[in-house]
C-alpha cells in the first residue's frame, strides 16, 4: 500500500515500514499521515484522500480526528451480504420517496475532520445538492441524516457506539447500530442521550427521517445464512 498519496498501490510491508500500529482495541491498523508531512485538515485533503482509496481498492479505510488513517479489517462475505440487502432496501426506499442514499463506500467529513464511511446513509436532497461538485465526486461535508453500522464478525462492539456517537454528535438525526452477533438494535435519535436497544427485533423503521421505510433485520442480518 502506498503512504504519499500519489504514487502506485505497494505492499502491505510498505504500510508496516511507514510507521503503521495496530489497535487492539478497535481492531484496525492506524497510519500517523502527519509523520508522513501530510495535513488531513487541508482543504484539498478529502479529494486526495479518495484517490488514495482508488489507488488501495483491497483495503476499507477512514480517518480520525487526529489525522490517523484507520485501515479497516475485511467485513467477509457474509457481512457484505448483509449490507448489500440493507442498501438495497434503502435504495428501494429512496427511489420512491427522494433524497440520495448512499453504501459502505461512501465517505463523509465530520466538522472535527474525520472521514468516516457508514455501512449505509441516506441525506436530504436540499443537502446533496448544497455541496460542491467536487464534494459529490469525492467526500460529502457533514454527516448524514440517517446513517447504519452493522457488527461484523471483525468488529468490537464498543468502537462501534463510539464511531454511532461521532455521527449524531455531527448531525445525523437517526442512526442503527445493528449487533449481528447479540441480535440487538441500538436506535440513536437527535436529542436522546443513549440509544434505545431492542432486542431481537423483526424489522426496523426510518421513524419520522424516513417515513414508511422498513428493513426486516431478522431476516436479512439476524438469521442470514
Amino acid at each position: 500500500m502506498t503512504t504519499n498519496m500519489t504514487t502506485k498501490p505497494k505492499p502491505v510491508p510498505d504500510v508496516l515500514d511507514s510507521g503503521a500500529a495496530y489497535s487492539e482495541r478497535t481492531g484496525a491498523w492506524q497510519l500517523k499521515l502527519s509523520a508522513l508531512g501530510i495535513d488531513h485538515l487541508a482543504p484539498d485533503f478529502p479529494a486526495r484522500f479518495i484517490a488514495f482509496c482508488e489507488q488501495n481498492d483491497d483495503y476499507e479505510m477512514e480517518m480520525n480526528a487526529d489525522g490517523d488513517l484507520i485501515i479497516l479489517p475485511m467485513t467477509g462475505f457474509r457481512g457484505n451480504r448483509r449490507e448489500m440487502y440493507l442498501a438495497y432496501f434503502l435504495t428501494e426506499w429512496e427511489l420512491n420517496n427522494g433524497g440520495v442514499g448512499a453504501s459502505q463506500t461512501s465517505r463523509f467529513r465530520l466538522p472535527s475532520g474525520e472521514i468516516r464511511g457508514p455501512d449505509a446513509a441516506w441525506l436530504t436532497r436540499e443537502r446533496y445538492d448544497a455541496q460542491t461538485p467536487q464534494q459529490r465526486e469525492t467526500v460529502i461535508e457533514g454527516a448524514p441524516d440517517f446513517v447504519v453500522e452493522i457488527r461484523s464478525r471483525t468488529d468490537r462492539l464498543r468502537p462501534l457506539q463510539d464511531k454511532m456517537a461521532l455521527w449524531m454528535a455531527a448531525g445525523a438525526r437517526l442512526g442503527w447500530l445493528i449487533d449481528a452477533a447479540n441480535r440487538q438494535a441500538h436506535i440513536y435519535r437527535t436529542g436522546q442521550s443513549e440509544p434505545a436497544v431492542l432486542d431481537d427485533p423483526e424489522t426496523l423503521d426510518g421513524a419520522d427521517v424516513l417515513p414508511g421505510f422498513v428493513f426486516p433485520v431478522r431476516q436479512y442480518v439476524f438469521d442470514l445464512q
